[in-house]
């Protein structure tokens, strides 16, 4: 892993600044305000970005955890109401419909000359990162965590670890696994025995439909006692039913790294 520098609050200040002021330039005025999840996962996307191009080193030097199935930073947080208040932005509540704190939405419609003058303190990249992100996402929570909890820092972690931004390193990945068909899972004699079924319901339709006096090609089919035996046969090959009604579902902590999850496995 990577090791990241201390933390910089001017940076994670600016970031925050210069994520809302963009977006206070939207046609749209209701993807202007950003709460604090939008200004933290734009921190985090611009850390990404600049981790990919530079030997894995995040741009504000922050650890990013992972926490509720996303990337956190308590220090991230805590910088939002004073980088956005030096700034003379908005900051607005409304009560949470689902009885917890208040929603908080921050907004700033500045002149374009204030949004440019913010944004000279940061690299070039760096902007076109922001701008980049805000464009993309706005105040869409629901696209933004789709994606975010996509990223390869976040598949590559567990609940409470310190994500790790060197996976993100521009280079050419080889996958470490090829997917293995189902078929060239089974044993000679389960594929044998599945083959057999197979031709056997086929030869039982075939001969039901001469029977009726009809070709299997260009008909529709018959739901009669045959298609029910083939559907309850085929059925059969999952296993024992899902049980109806409340189940509670326990996953193995293997979940989080396995390969599957991480992206290892190369897909046909």
């Amino acid at each position: 892993m990577t090791e990241s520098p201390a933390p910089d609050l001017s940076r994670i200040k600016i970031v925050i600044q210069y994520a809302l002021l963009v977006a206070g330039q939207a046609d749209d005025r209701h993807e202007r305000a950003l709460s604090p999840i939008h200004l933290i996962k734009y921190l985090y996307l611009t850390d990404m970005d600049h981790a990919r191009f530079h030997n894995g080193q995040t741009f504000t030097g922050l650890d990013w955890t992972f926490h509720h199935f996303g990337p956190w930073s308590t220090v991230a947080y805590q910088q939002i109401d004073p980088a956005l208040t030096a700034i003379g932005a908005s900051k607005s509540k409304t009560q949470s419909q689902y009885g917890e704190q208040d929603w908080v939405r921050w907004s700033l419609s500045a002149e374009r000359d204030h949004v440019d003058h913010v944004g000279q303190g940061l690299p070039l990249e760096i902007r076109k990162a922001i701008e980049h992100y805000v464009s993309k996402y706005h105040n869409n929570t629901t696209a933004m965590l789709h994606d975010i909890y996509a990223t390869p820092p976040i598949l590559k972690a567990a609940p409470g670890e310190t994500l790790d931004f060197s996976v993100v390193i521009a280079q050419p990945r080889t996958p470490q696994k090829k997917h293995v068909p189902y078929m060239k899972r089974l044993s000679p004699k389960q594929r044998k025995a599945l083959r057999s079924g197979m031709k056997e319901l086929g030869e039982r339709f075939q001969k039901r439909m001469a029977h009726a006096g009809q070709t299997a090609h260009g008909q529709s089919g018959r739901y009669d006692a045959v298609f029910e035996q083939g559907v309850e046969w085929l059925d059969s090959l999952a296993g024992e039913p899902f049980p109806e009604g409340e189940v509670t579902i326990h996953f193995s902590g293997d979940v989080w790294k396995s390969e599957a999850r991480s992206g290892d496995v190369l897909l046909p």
